[in-house]
């Protein structure tokens, strides 16, 4: 991360420190978040203000080489942005995550934290986490995707289906603090359509500062990682297109896609980052 990045994090944390809790990182020796054999099968962030950053650009990188820097950023315990809305990753272990009935099945870490002073509120940055299972055996996420329903899925504020277009031309989420070209620099096309669901906003003012009401359950990077039961997710989750229940008994892959489409000043906008994937054993 670039020295302009560094000093803007710890001005964040200065003007908050009275208000947040220490958030918690990859690197935190109290969270298990290293995940040595995550595969990354598709990184596609739409534009924000770490993009390009987290995992790092360099001139000549295609799809496959953002790929591979995006596992290898999971693999050491580092986190990747996805952007604002649309944006997302998929994932994998290459195996299986059985569904144990009664009890939820893996787990998506992020960045999130929580206040100091209140747990219920914090940096949520909800993410709609997708899965699939391999039912074609032929090891890639081509098969049907059924999104996981978290507690927000069915609330009359929630938008399914929302469309957002991006631009490359587009400045308006730019700040001083991060320089870098905000659209994915990889990707050819100057404009990225993306369609999914869009989550109300949870935005509050608490103690004067600007922090998002943590959601129930069943969004990454919403619950802090040392929340081992709010960044849990359970197959029995999983619904159709049309929004009716279809619980699986496995899945191969799970894709994480920002849900919320929301900028504000000095703290940019709101992006789901992602720090890792792991399936809850000895359950």
């Amino acid at each position: 991360m670039n020295e302009k990045v560094n000093v803007f994090c710890l001005f964040l944390l200065c003007i908050s420190a009275a208000f947040f809790s220490c958030a918690p990182t990859a690197s935190d020796p109290e969270i298990n978040v290293k995940t040595d054999s995550v595969i990354v099968y598709d990184y596609r962030p739409v534009m924000g203000q770490f993009v390009n950053v987290l995992p790092q650009y360099e001139e000549g990188d295609d799809q496959r080489a953002m790929n591979l820097k995006a596992q290898q950023s999971l693999r050491q315990g580092s986190v990747i942005t996805l952007g604002g809305f649309g944006g997302y990753v998929t994932l994998g272990l290459g195996k299986q995550i059985d569904n144990t009935p009664d009890q939820r099945d893996f787990r998506v870490l992020g960045n999130a934290f929580a206040s100091a002073t209140n747990s219920s509120v914090g940096n949520s940055e909800p993410g709609v986490v997708w899965v699939s299972r391999d039912d074609n055996g032929n090891g890639i996420p081509d098969d049907t995707w059924y999104e996981l329903a978290g507690s927000e899925y069915y609330k009359e504020e929630t938008q399914h289906g929302y469309t957002k277009t991006w631009h490359r031309s587009d400045t308006t989420m730019r700040n001083s603090f991060h320089r870098q070209p905000y659209f994915p620099m990889w990707i050819a096309d100057s404009v990225m359509c993306v369609t999914g669901t869009l989550l109300a906003s949870h935005k509050v003012i608490e103690e004067g500062t600007i922090a998002q009401q943590i959601l129930d359950y069943g969004y990454a990077d919403n619950h802090p990682n040392i929340d081992t039961i709010g960044t849990a997710f359970d197959l029995d989750w999983a619904v159709d297109s049309d929004g009716s229940p279809h619980p699986l008994d496995k899945c191969h892959f799970v894709r994480i896609v920002t849900a919320v489409d929301e900028v504000y000043p000095m703290i940019g906008e709101l992006s789901t980052e992602v720090a890792g994937l792991e399936i809850i054993e000895n359950k």
